[in-house]
């Protein structure tokens, strides 16, 4: 959560903090349908005020929300749909939302990304294989899976290029994370063979010249073997690793895994997968 309030502030961008929490079995099945002053039982009844509350004194704690506003108060939540949110203003002026949701965490935060404008979505620890599978395939947003991560942000970028269809776009995306936070970039492109096909050598090309065109400073870096291990060794901890995400189909997806979704376990540091 403060890697997502960093990025927030850094981007000038909205931040929801979701918790995805078990349906206590010791509530009526509603749920978080629950609406009206059953809400005010819940400080009482439901672990999940709690963890709304932890939340809003981090935010605090980082300066993120007025520290001088009053404390949090269970009173305030409203019943949106098939969650719990609260509205506050960030100290800047951008919007914060306190959100809570019940059941498994991938259809929650599926659901979640789905009908809003989300662009990006933080999730922590990425070592959970099949959490970590669906989070890549399904979570319709970018995501960045926190592992090992720096406070203090003294990274490099890499950059894995190839010529899959998100290429492109993680390029872009990468670009302005590497001028925000002023680090050169390192483009990596790994062929299993010592062949580099055109489609290879089309996106290398590209992604050096756009990279140049933004006065971006890089090192383009071409490599065989196999492109997980090459990704991950490249990486290791000095690195935030940033490539597209699979359009694999589900099914197949499910079946073998997907390279993005087998780089970010094997991965020593954070991964950002870009829609």
């Amino acid at each position: 959560m403060q890697i997502g309030s960093a990025v927030a502030n850094a981007f000038s961008a909205d931040l929801s903090v979701v918790y995805v929490g078990d349906r206590p079995k010791d509530l009526l099945s509603g749920g978080v349908k629950l609406a009206g002053n059953a809400l005010l039982n819940w400080e009482i009844n439901h672990p999940g005020v709690d963890v709304l509350r932890w939340a809003y004194r981090r935010l605090q704690d980082w300066n993120f929300i007025d520290p001088s506003l009053e404390q949090f108060d269970p009173t305030n939540l409203v019943a949106d749909a098939d969650r719990i949110r609260v509205i506050l203003p960030h100290v800047h002026g951008e919007k914060i939302s306190l959100i809570f949701r019940e059941g498994d965490p991938v259809d929650q935060l599926r659901k979640e990304t789905e009908d809003r404008d989300y662009i990006l979505t933080i999730v922590g620890g990425g070592s959970r294989k099949r959490l970590t599978r669906h989070l890549a395939q399904f979570v319709d947003t970018s995501i960045l899976f926190v592992k090992n991560f720096d406070p203090d942000w003294n990274y490099k970028v890499l950059l894995c290029v190839d010529d899959s269809p998100a290429t492109k776009r993680a390029v872009i995306f990468g670009s302005r994370v590497a001028q925000h936070f002023k680090t050169p970039v390192d483009l990596l492109t790994v062929s299993k063979t010592q062949r580099f096909g055109k489609g290879y050598r089309g996106a290398a090309h590209w992604a050096r010249r756009y990279l140049d065109r933004q006065n971006i400073a890089c090192e383009q870096h071409l490599k065989t073997g196999d492109p997980v291990t090459v990704f991950t060794d490249f990486a290791g901890t000095e690195h935030i690793l940033i490539m597209g995400k699979s359009k694999m189909n589900p099914l197949k997806a499910f079946i073998k895994g997907t390279k993005p979704a087998k780089t970010v376990l094997k991965a020593h540091g954070p991964v950002i997968l870009v829609k």
